[in-house]
């Protein structure tokens, strides 16, 4: 559990670092940030409403209410679908701009409190776990202890 818990707050501490720098520089919060990316990484600008929330993995009515913040702010409009029962995001101008400022801000921040701290041989480390963790045994451990 102790290396657990070290694992957990030191993610905790980068990633409140890296979403404070861009907060303060942007006002977008990581929820913004979260949209607006998946909707120009995963939908060239648009996505179905419920494959946003599906890619952030929050639940309905959660993404709507954001969603709502969001266009009130000018930053994404949505679209009921023509051809079925369903709503698409679209991002707007003023969320692409907002979301071109904040990259270049948030991969400084991430390598200011991460990728700065790390050696050669934490990196190879670290890609060797990301990859055995995204393809190893899906079972639950026995010995909770371990």
């Amino acid at each position: 559990m102790q290396i657990w818990n070290m694992w957990k707050g030191s993610f905790k501490r980068i990633f409140g670092r890296v979403v404070k720098d861009m907060s303060e520089h942007t006002g977008l919060s990581e929820g913004d940030f979260g949209i607006l990316d998946r909707l120009v990484q995963f939908g060239n600008g648009k996505l179905r409403q419920q494959e946003s929330a599906d890619s952030m993995d929050w639940d309905k009515s959660r993404l709507s209410h954001h969603l709502t913040r969001m266009e009130k702010r000018g930053l994404v409009v949505r679209k009921p679908l023509d051809t079925d029962r369903g709503v698409e995001v679209i991002i707007t101008s003023a969320g692409k701009t907002a979301l071109d400022e904040a990259l270049p801000i948030v991969s400084k921040a991430i390598r200011k409190y991460f990728l700065d701290q790390l050696t050669d041989q934490d990196m190879e480390s670290i890609t060797r776990l990301a990859e055995r963790t995204k393809t190893g045994p899906s079972s639950s451990c026995e010995d909770p202890s371990a």
